[in-house]
């Protein structure tokens, strides 16, 4: 289970480095979507003061590390919140008991 787990945090970051280098100054799909109709201006920025809008960390020197720092805690929350959706799910499958269980096959 630890090598899985090693190997899938591995990949997720040469996944977000990846990304990071390859990203590039062109808006992002919704940004072309907002152009395009033309409310591209009315956006409102609900945290302008975070260290990590924009998928930018403004404290680092390098874009590329900014977006790669902002890529890799986007990545361990969306992992914390799988962890404790697990763990969720793990605890009120044990409350159930056998009769709450289900089974597959004969």
């Amino acid at each position: 289970m630890r090598r899985v787990l090693l190997t899938a945090a591995a990949v997720t970051l040469a996944a977000v480095l990846l990304a990071a280098l390859a990203s590039s100054g062109w808006p992002d799909g919704l940004s072309r979507v907002a152009e395009d109709l033309g409310f591209a201006g009315r956006e409102r920025t609900l945290h302008p003061g975070s260290p990590l809008a924009g998928y930018q960390a403004r404290f680092l020197p390098w874009p590329w590390a900014g977006a790669a720092l902002s890529g890799l805690v986007g990545a361990a929350l969306v992992y914390g919140f799988g962890v404790l959706l697990g763990r969720t799910a793990r605890r009120r499958q044990q409350d159930q008991g056998p009769a709450g269980s289900l089974r597959s096959g004969p």
